[in-house]
């Protein structure tokens, strides 16, 4: 097998990256316009209680997808099962069945979760349109993951996140034509997803160039091998979530949404890592499998020092600019900036720990990173709880960081550990 030159693959990943980018951007624009127009039409308050529904409806989604969108990326990826349609059709007939059971319950339980947990009776509403949306979102979440092991980047990009806002927010401004009241939101977003569900599905079969349901390899193993990638997966979600979830219980809604905010503009600096993770997860897989252990390391070291340049940069503009972007989106949101600096100094950190979860997930230690994502769970569930009740929003802030650096660093000395690479980049070494 050829080894490209480190230089061929730096080139690659930003050339490639650079069109994953591109298009989370768009969807960037199309969330932001979202979240404008709630904010600025109803207020921090309304925005809170969407807010806590998207929470809900992302922490009830990623059990409904069972880990197979991470696993059909492996299976994918390799050139021989690039024609069985079979698999793809059985795990996603299973993962709908499944979520929907999950939406069921999320729907008969909803006056138990607004009043009790949150103690937000007007939640309950919402919950109604979030548990509707749930298996539709499996669906977008399986074939994208198809896609992506297909090296459909461009498609898997869309769909994983920006496509659902695009759609969200057009829907939006036709029913606000119609109905002026925050539940408005809500209802858009379920109509969004249900019509990303129909484009991905369409997109999945035609992929194919005959449709088969029949598979060479069992689809029950295949879920059973997927299983570990689910509970990782969940638990991630969980880390990114948690701190919504603590402050929902502690919180008001007001506070709720101006946190929100402060944590999607601070996720801006993630869309680089997840540029590159579109490219770099199915040739990681190849060259492992293949044992082309040189280009494998180049891959993993020119990703890591690209990552962190780039998310450096993010982080300034951002701190920088802070003041102008909040107030973009009304006055009452610039109490946020103390948390925006906070989340962002944390994302800095851990772009410089390189891509652990792609590097363990694509070479068979996906167990090895379930524990620590479990370990770093547990940690942000003991932060969060102390942490908020005292401090509030910067309490959930600081629990937060702590957390997720925790299981990036931890990732990044196991691969050193089991795979004996480095994935650290040093800066200015």
């Amino acid at each position: 097998m050829q080894i490209e030159s480190f230089k061929n693959i730096d080139k690659e990943l930003i050339r490639k990256g650079f069109s994953f980018l591109i298009i989370r951007v768009i969807g960037l624009f199309a969330a932001y316009g979202f979240v404008y127009i709630i904010a600025k039409k109803f207020g921090a308050d309304s925005y809170g209680l969407v807010s806590l529904s998207f929470m809900l409806f992302i922490l009830i989604g990623i059990l409904g997808r069972l880990g197979l969108d991470i696993h059909l990326v492996k299976f994918y990826s390799q050139r021989d099962n690039s024609s069985q349609s079979g698999m793809l059709y059985k795990v996603l007939l299973k993962a709908v069945v499944f979520s929907t059971v999950i939406s069921t319950l999320t729907y008969l339980l909803r006056f138990e979760i607004a009043n009790h947990l949150f103690k937000k009776p007007e939640l309950a509403d919402y919950i109604i349109w979030v548990a509707y949306a749930i298996p539709f979102w499996t669906v977008v979440l399986v074939c994208a993951g198809y896609l992506r092991g297909r090296k459909q980047n461009n498609w898997f990009a869309f769909l994983n996140n920006p496509g659902r806002f695009i759609f969200s927010v057009l829907m939006l401004i036709i029913l606000l034509g119609f109905v002026d009241h925050p539940m408005v939101a809500i209802k858009a977003h379920f109509y969004g997803v249900g019509i990303l569900a129909l484009l991905a599905l369409i997109k999945a079969v035609i992929s194919f160039d005959r449709i088969s349901f029949v598979s060479q390899d069992n689809s029950w193993k295949f879920l059973k091998e997927a299983f570990p990638m689910m509970i990782s997966s969940t638990t991630l979600v969980l880390l990114g979530w948690l701190d919504t979830f603590v402050l929902g219980i502690y919180e008001s809604s007001k506070t709720v949404g101006i946190y929100d905010l402060s944590l999607r503009i601070a996720i801006l600096t993630s869309f680089v890592l997840q540029a590159i993770n579109s490219i770099l997860a199915p040739k990681l897989a190849n060259s492992y499998l293949n044992k082309d252990m040189d280009t494998f390391n180049k891959l993993i070291s020119a990703s890591t020092k690209l990552n962190f340049f780039l998310t450096l940069i993010i982080v300034l503009a951002i701190i920088l600019l802070n003041d102008l972007i909040f107030g973009f989106f009304g006055e009452e949101f610039k109490s946020g900036k103390n948390l925006l600096i906070i989340l962002c100094l944390g994302q800095l950190v851990n772009s410089i720990s390189g891509p652990v979860a792609v590097i363990l997930q694509m070479t068979g230690y996906q167990k090895n990173y379930q524990n620590i994502v479990l370990f770093a769970l547990l940690l942000n569930i003991v932060l969060n709880f102390t942490l908020t009740p005292i401090y509030g929003a910067v309490g959930a802030a600081i629990a937060t960081v702590i957390s997720m650096s925790s299981w990036n660093l931890l990732g990044a000395l196991t691969i050193k550990k089991k795979l004996k690479i480095n994935s650290f980049y040093i800066p200015f070494k």
